[in-house]
This record gives structure tokens, sequence and C-alpha cells, in this order.
């Protein structure tokens, strides 16, 4: 029994990742005059307080039509021909100035369903949403930006919770078949 319980502490140990990549998933929500929206990022640290968005989902809605987050561009492709850069697709977390500034004036972007683009980005020092309607940018100053880590479990802690339970259990189990012999 107890060679079994090396075994099978050896083997917990084995199956721990060697090294975890800092990746986290972030909830936001945004609104404006004219649009708002909310879901969630999914992200890789970078450097610093840089985090580059890796995937996106949620919804966008106008007050009346309510359209779902259909892909996060690549970074570069939006928008074209505009003052503002091109979408880099980079988080600022924690938040630049003040805690307000969640984005760079490159901004994250992504397609709605129906084909219309969005990039979230700060420009000229206001956090501001862009969207294509219609081949053209409308760009919009946004009244609210919020962007939260999402609580995440730690698979490591869980599996060292249960081989700890696995083991409290072995020697109870040895204990009450000692005392019946």
């Amino acid at each position: 029994m107890k060679r079994f319980c090396l075994v099978l502490g050896a083997l917990a140990i084995a199956m721990l990742p060697a090294s975890s990549a800092l990746a986290d998933t972030f909830d936001f929500n945004f609104a404006g005059a004219e649009f708002s929206g909310s879901g969630t990022f999914t992200a890789t640290y970078q450097s610093g307080d840089e985090w580059l968005i890796t995937g996106i989902t949620g919804s966008l809605t106008d007050g009346i039509n309510t359209a779902q987050i259909d892909s996060l561009l690549a970074p570069g492709t939006y928008p074209t021909g505009s003052l503002i850069g091109p979408n880099d697709n980079i988080l600022i977390y924690p938040p630049e100035l003040f805690g307000t500034k969640y984005f760079d004036h490159n901004g994250v972007g992504f397609e709605l369903a129906g084909g219309i683009d969005v990039n979230l980005n700060d420009t000229f020092g206001f956090e501001n949403a862009a969207a294509g309607f219609n081949g053209g940018i409308q760009a919009e100053e946004l009244t609210e930006v919020c962007v939260t880590p999402s609580p995440t479990p730690e698979p490591s802690s869980l599996l060292f919770l249960g081989t700890g339970i696995l083991g409290v259990a072995g020697v109870m189990r040895r204990r009450i078949t000692s005392t019946v012999v």
C-alpha cells in the first residue's frame, strides 16, 4: 500500500505542468451615444502593462438592434483609410491615465455577425469606438469603458488539493483496517 501511495503521488507530480503561459480573460463593456457592447477578451501577457488580445466574444447594440461579435480581426486590418491607425489588438491592463485608458490609438478590431467592423481605441486622448457602416467609418466617443479580469480557477492548486484529500483518505483507511484486525 505504501508503494502504491508513493507511485500515485509521483504520478500526480509528473502530471503538473512544467510552466504555464500567462493567459487570461477579461470582461469588458463600453457605452456611447450611438452604440454600446459587452463581452470577454482572451489575452496573452506581452510585457509591462500590455496584453495581446487573441480572442473575443460578446455583442454590440445600437439601442434597437443587437449583433453578436463574430471574430477578432487580425492586427493591422482595421480601419483602412482613416485617421485611426490599424488595429494592433493590444489591451493595456492595468489601464493608463488614472485608470481609464485600456487601448492605445490603434485599438482592438473585431467583426460583428453581418460584416460590420468595429474598433475600440484611444484616439486623441478619449476612448472611442469606430464602426465601419456601409464602407464608411462612424466614430464615437465612449462615455464608459470598463475592462476587468475574469475570475479563473487555478488547476494546479485544485490538483494539490485533490492529492491531499487522497492522501488523507489513504491514511484514514489504513488506520481503520489496522484497528479492525
